[in-house]
């Protein structure tokens, strides 16, 4: 399959590509006597890492197959860990797509551009298919990959049984945000040139150009202190924590977990998302080959918060007005009421209203088949 010569995925015990340290990874804590945490596929950037569950009295699982894709926006994909946890229960196997801190991978592996975020996300899809149909779980930035690996994938004859996409901006000028607002401004030549900086001596990722975690670490400061004088939900969140470990994995230390973001995925995502639409208006490819959301007739659903000011309101559900083949009785969409962005994948509010969502839309699709 031609994926498979753009983007190659070897299992754990063949000769690894030139990867990344374990430095450049974050531990889950979801490992138990009931849920096996293993690395069963890794490809030139990123790797799956897949926990599989077994039900203590009876050693037999759920069969269902969850692909969460993580965004690539600075936080290190244990961000998602309470969507994670929060998925076991009804599913088998939950794989999740980890990206690598930049400034532990070597130059040897080649470039990480918004093109090869969506190849990798599709074959990590593929190795999840090997035991039966997969869901595809996109989330922020993360959905953008996920609906592109999930259209290349129905054009191969390999469609996903269902694809949930949760805070993304599918159409980001629907109800454009602030971020939206400041990136049309901006040339993007004097952004890259602001904000990008190469990889130290002395570590394994030297040379390479990134955008720093220091500088995020200061961008997100600055929208924590923003929604703090709005009345934005994230500082109550952080102090008064209802995720599922909120002593060891505190919402506090996975925001502020910070890594190296590719300085070529970080630009091609801004052009090819922020200012070319190029998902809405259907002109996105995908090394040669078009993106076409016609290709999907699998169940759909959307997920966005009333109070989400990063992917606002409407720029998820534009979704369904990209995919014309899906049918009524497969879509669904849900607004979380009082939700911003953080509180769609982390916290009591995801797991009484989204998780029920995906669980429900995920039967469908596999009732579809």
């Amino acid at each position: 399959m031609w994926l498979d010569d753009l983007r190659p995925f070897r299992p754990a015990a063949a000769d690894p590509f030139p990867c990344a340290t374990e430095e450049a990874y974050r531990a889950f804590g979801l490992a138990s006597g009931t849920v096996c945490d293993t690395v069963p596929a890794s490809l030139p950037f990123g790797r799956l890492r897949l926990f599989s569950r077994q039900h203590a009295r009876d050693g037999v699982a759920p069969a269902r197959n969850v692909l969460v894709v993580a965004p690539i926006a600075g936080g290190f994909p244990f961000l998602m860990r309470d969507l994670v946890a929060a998925l076991l229960p009804a599913a088998g196997r939950v794989g999740i797509t980890e990206w690598p801190n930049a400034r532990y991978l070597p130059l040897g592996a080649g470039r990480f551009g918004f093109a090869e975020n969506c190849l990798e996300t599709a074959q990590m899809a593929r190795a999840l298919a090997v035991t039966g149909p997969v869901h595809i779980v996109g989330v922020c930035q993360g959905a953008l990959p996920a609906f592109a690996a999930a259209c290349l994938l129905a054009e191969e004859g390999l469609p996903v049984a269902s694809l949930g996409l949760m805070g993304g901006p599918m159409d980001p000028a629907r109800n454009p945000t602030r971020l939206w607002k400041m990136l049309q401004e901006r040339s993007l030549e004097a952004l890259e040139a602001q904000v990008m900086e190469e990889v130290p001596q002395g570590l394994p990722g030297a040379g390479r150009r990134v955008f720093p975690a220091w500088r995020q670490i200061d961008t997100f400061a600055l929208y924590l202190w923003r929604q703090s004088i709005t009345g934005g939900e994230l500082p109550m969140r952080l102090l008064f924590d209802d995720g599922d470990d909120p002593l060891c994995f505190p919402l506090s230390r996975l925001c502020w977990t910070m890594m190296d973001v590719p300085a070529e995925f970080f630009m091609e995502n801004v052009s090819t998302i922020f200012r070319d639409n190029a998902l809405a208006h259907g002109t996105l490819e995908i090394a040669g080959y078009r993106v076409r959301a016609e290709a999907l007739r699998g169940a759909l659903l959307t997920v966005e918060g009333t109070d989400d000011d990063i992917s606002a309101p409407g720029q998820t559900e534009a979704a369904h007005d990209l995919c014309r083949a899906v049918p009524d009785a497969l879509r669904r969409h849900v607004s979380v009421a009082g939700a911003g962005h953080f509180g769609l994948f982390y916290g009591r509010r995801m797991r009484a209203t989204v998780v029920p969502a995906l669980i429900e839309v995920m039967e469908a699709g596999e009732r579809a088949l």
